[in-house]
């Protein structure tokens, strides 16, 4: 559950331009329009805009009540239970759920791609990944997840009743992912034993020992001659769902040597930032101004190709490794998914947090 409703609601006293950046920050392609004291007037979703824009000629300056879906789908507190939660999600298509107490404030806010991340249209893109190499980074020491690491590597730190592997390798095996490789170095002995141990494994499984820590590329190297086409790498700290299709079909068609999957973050600094001019003299004051930046999730789509462009048995990241292949005239491209189709576990207070959501 969503306990801060602050980035999902409006008043209904807004214009749906104000709707729109509701919208866009939180990522859920609806908000819900309220009246003074909180209560559920209705929703708005990015699609009942666009509608109201395209068909009824509409204006985004008009007022939210004007778009508003008066007939919005909600819970009453302590009325409800997680399968008719997500049977709502299924049969009406909607992303949130909004959980009202009894005199129609709302409460809370369910939302399906956090605690239903599976259930969209699994049918049609189980196959997305069926011709597709998957490479998972799992050499590193985990150290911003001490003391956990102190025990257990990384990726097999618990995520409810699978490890962290387990469950970035499902978000694969989702979309029809059938063939992975394994670049281990700490603890790698620990790692293998414990699949060793896993019984009804139905994908193919392999792995790369790197001798000495290599980065998040220089291990790729090792996969000279054992891989070809187009295949995916992701780190072993961050969980993803979303339509993988979308993500091959842009590489491929676009020609890139590789792309970055990116995600939209947002800073507050919590002070009024100061502009002053030569003389010393005060400009203006922006109070606790907000930053939009694209950042890199830690998935990547990488062409076979390229690989012949990382030296042998060097440390190399990612960064490094981009200027390496501007200078080759690689074409490097990206692709942006939502805020909520990931989730990172690499540091300590990320992974409470997530345990947190999964209610561990």
């Amino acid at each position: 559950m969503n306990k801060n409703i602050s980035k999902y609601i409006i008043s209904k006293y807004k214009k749906v331009e104000d709707a729109l950046k509701i919208i866009d920050r939180n990522g859920e392609k609806t908000c819900f329009i309220v009246d003074e004291k909180k209560r559920l007037v209705g929703s708005l979703t990015d699609g009942d805009i666009r509608r109201n824009i395209f068909k009824r000629k509409k204006s985004i300056r008009e007022n939210v009540l004007k778009f508003c879906n008066k007939n919005t789908k909600f819970l009453v507190e302590n009325n409800y239970d997680k399968e008719k939660i997500k049977s709502i999600f299924i049969r009406k298509k909607i992303e949130l759920i909004p959980i009202l107490s009894k005199n129609k404030k709302i409460i809370n806010i369910i939302s399906k791609s956090e605690n239903f991340g599976f259930i969209k249209k699994r049918k049609k893109q189980s196959q997305a990944l069926s011709r597709v190499k998957i490479v998972i980074m799992a050499g590193g020491k985990g150290q911003r997840l001490d003391p956990i690491t102190r025990v257990l590597p990384k990726p097999l730190v618990p995520l409810k009743d699978k490890t962290a592997i387990e469950n970035i390798m499902q978000s694969f095996l989702n979309y029809g992912a059938k063939k992975f490789y394994l670049v281990l170095n700490f603890k790698s002995e620990l790692i293998k034993a414990y699949f060793r141990n896993r019984q009804k494994i139905k994908y193919n499984l392999n792995y790369i020992d790197e001798k000495k820590p290599l980065g998040t590329i220089g291990g790729l190297e090792k996969l000279k001659g054992k891989i070809n086409g187009n295949f995916i790498v992701s780190n072993c700290d961050v969980v993803f769902n979303f339509d993988y299709k979308n993500l091959i079909k842009e590489h491929i068609d676009r020609k890139n040597g590789l792309t970055l999957v990116t995600s939209k973050r947002t800073s507050v600094i919590p002070y009024g930032v100061c502009k002053v001019g030569k003389e010393k003299n005060l400009i203006e004051i922006k109070e606790k101004p907000k930053y939009d930046y694209l950042i890199t999730t830690g998935l990547y789509v990488v062409s076979s190709k390229i690989i012949k462009f990382i030296p042998r048995k060097k440390y190399l990241d990612m960064n490094e490794f981009i200027e390496i292949l501007k200078k080759k005239n690689i074409k490097i491209g990206s692709f942006q998914i939502s805020k909520n189709s990931w989730y990172d576990i690499g540091k300590i207070d990320d992974y409470k947090k997530r345990l947190d959501v999964l209610g561990v």
